[in-house]
């Protein structure tokens, strides 16, 4: 389990470092096709797809623990 962990920490300090590096600007831009909304809105879903998952595996933990 702490390998997951550790490339999950890994994974989430080297996405946050490209997000700083992307200019405020590019936030209201069309994320590839219009249809798909801005990058600022495709990112906040993927944090909360992420905590949704979160979420899930805890539930799952608790489950288990009982």
């Amino acid at each position: 389990m702490e390998c997951i962990l550790t490339k999950l920490w890994e994974d989430a300090e080297k996405f946050a470092a490209l997000l700083e590096q992307m200019p405020d600007a590019k936030m209201n831009e069309v994320f590839v096709d219009e249809k798909y909304g801005f990058y600022l809105r495709n990112i906040e879903g993927m944090i909360e797809h992420c905590y949704y998952h979160l979420g899930q595996v805890a539930l799952i933990r608790k489950l288990l623990n009982e």
